[in-house]
């Protein structure tokens, strides 16, 4: 395991790649766990093939699970950003003008070694969010030669797989993005802090879509099925102006749209986000080719 590295993750290809950035979850102040898991101020940086900061664009930021690292060439026993979860490979196959950025939470660690792998770290600090963000960002300004503000001023979707939620949930509430967000795609994630992400998007709905995948039902109480259709019935109950919650996947996900959709059984959360479930492969690919305003983005009508 190599701590230090920083760089491109893959030889001759400038993108992906990982740096130290001073505003990441971690190292944060009072938070410590076995083996530094969280110690690490890495985050991946990446942008899609053919990328032009010229044209509308947006900033994918993905939170990533429990027992998880960036990248097999940071190190890791477990699962990887990059070459489990297949995400920028993914990302890259929607043909879409976007850039993406992973935060290193705790690193390739669970309840056996600290007793919340899923902590938010700094983002869980009023605008911590949007200060991580903003550092991204002008690293890959910096990298392509192009002015920061077209990246600190380009819409945001937040993505969160399994123990990411309470990062999410953190960022969504707290991050001070406001409406930069233009939505939050959940993937098995939602265990939790339902508060908070119904608190979201009453406030956000009118330009913000929410998209929340799910494992399991009533007999698997370890999936996140339960807090995700409490979440559910919450929504549907605050009868918001122009919302639609819907317990299946919308064909757009676009501002209003509130899509709660059941996969169930439970194994399938390890793979989710790399496999999908059945007759739905490729999930982060195809999810984002739902949402129009990425997919014109790309230069598509």
């Amino acid at each position: 395991m190599n701590r230090g590295f920083v760089g491109p993750l893959f030889d001759g290809c400038v993108w992906p790649r990982v740096e130290s950035l001073d505003h990441g979850p971690f190292p944060c102040p009072d938070v410590s766990g076995t083996d530094g898991v969280f110690d690490d101020p890495r985050t991946l940086l990446h942008v899609t093939p053919g990328f032009d900061p010229a044209r509308p664009f947006a900033v994918i930021a993905f939170f990533h699970g429990w027992c998880a690292t960036l990248s097999q060439r940071i190190g890791g026993s477990r699962y990887h950003v990059v070459e489990t979860y297949r995400l920028i490979e993914q990302v890259d196959a929607a043909c879409i003008n976007a850039v993406v950025i992973a935060p290193q939470f705790a690193r390739d660690a669970d309840t056996d070694l600290v007793g919340m792998p899923g902590h938010p770290g700094n983002l869980a600090q009023p605008g911590g969010f949007a200060r991580w963000l903003h550092e991204a960002g002008a690293r890959i300004a910096a990298r392509l030669g192009t002015d920061a503000r077209v990246l600190h001023q380009a819409p945001v979707l937040l993505m969160s797989f399994s123990g990411g939620y309470r990062a999410a949930a953190s960022a969504l509430t707290l991050g001070g993005v406001g409406d930069r967000l233009i939505g939050f795609i959940g993937l098995d994630t939602i265990y939790g802090e339902t508060d908070a992400f119904a608190a979201w998007f009453s406030a956000q709905h009118r330009h913000a879509f929410l998209a929340a995948v799910y494992t399991g039902g009533r007999q698997h109480e370890h999936a996140s099925a339960g807090p995700t259709q409490a979440l559910m019935r919450t929504l549907s109950a605050m009868r918001l102006p122009g919302v639609r919650v819907r317990e299946s996947l919308s064909r757009r996900l676009v501002p209003g749209v509130a899509s709660f959709v059941p996969v169930g059984d439970p194994s399938l959360h390890l793979d989710l986000v790399a496999a999908g479930w059945p007759r739905f492969d490729q999930p982060v690919r195809r999810l984002l080719r739902r949402v129009p305003v990425l997919t014109r983005r790309s230069g598509e009508t």
